[in-house]
């Protein structure tokens, strides 16, 4: 029964993480489809809230600026398709070894894609609002180091957590050694046992 409950955990696990692979590699061979994307929604972004009349060609976002047209390209680099792949891969795996279920693994991953795209959606506005104010390439380059690591930082920490608490439900009890407190309140050894763990 031991072996059989393995065997099946192993393939589950294995078809959690190779599911989760697959999806990850789909998307980082079809990145240039996701930084096109990425930088229509940021050009909508941009004119939207009024930084600049933006537009996007491909996966560049370009707009006026000083009487001429500048812009920027989201690369390979700048793309959030890198940054969902250790999501992907993390809840097909917890997937796969049940330790979640297929709803909570879903809920997490979704919630991780949302916020990492707003994330940097917020990244890339940034750069246009810094090259409005400091010009095209000190504001790029301000941007693009300082500014812009600073959202991409304190934005993973953030979605890390959440993705986690939501993942894992935030609670880490009723699992073996649970048990066997629980169990240790029968018997005179065990109950000395547990006051000295407390």
């Amino acid at each position: 029964m031991t072996g059989r409950i393995t065997l099946g955990t192993w393939l589950r696990t294995g078809t959690g993480i190779l599911a989760g692979t697959a999806v990850s590699v789909l998307m980082l061979w079809r990145w240039h489809d996701v930084a096109s994307v990425e930088a229509w929604l940021n050009a909508q972004l941009v004119a939207a809230s009024g930084l600049a009349d933006a537009r996007s060609i491909g996966s560049a976002v370009v707009f006026p600026l000083d009487h001429r047209l500048v812009g920027f390209g989201v690369t390979a680099g700048c793309s959030v398709a890198l940054l969902l792949v250790p999501p992907l891969v993390m809840a097909a795996f917890f997937l796969g070894i049940r330790r979640v279920s297929l709803l909570r693994a879903t809920v997490s991953s979704a919630l991780a894609i949302v916020l990492l795209v707003l994330v940097n959606q917020v990244r890339l506005a940034a750069v246009v609002g810094s090259m409005r104010i400091w010009g095209f390439q000190t504001g790029y380059e301000r941007s693009h180091v300082l500014i812009g690591s600073a959202i991409t930082t304190g934005g993973l920490i953030v979605i890390g957590v959440l993705f986690v608490v939501v993942l894992t439900g935030g609670r880490r009890r009723g699992g073996p050694a649970g048990r066997r407190r629980r169990g240790g309140f029968t018997g005179g050894r065990r109950r000395r046992g547990a006051i000295r763990a407390a």
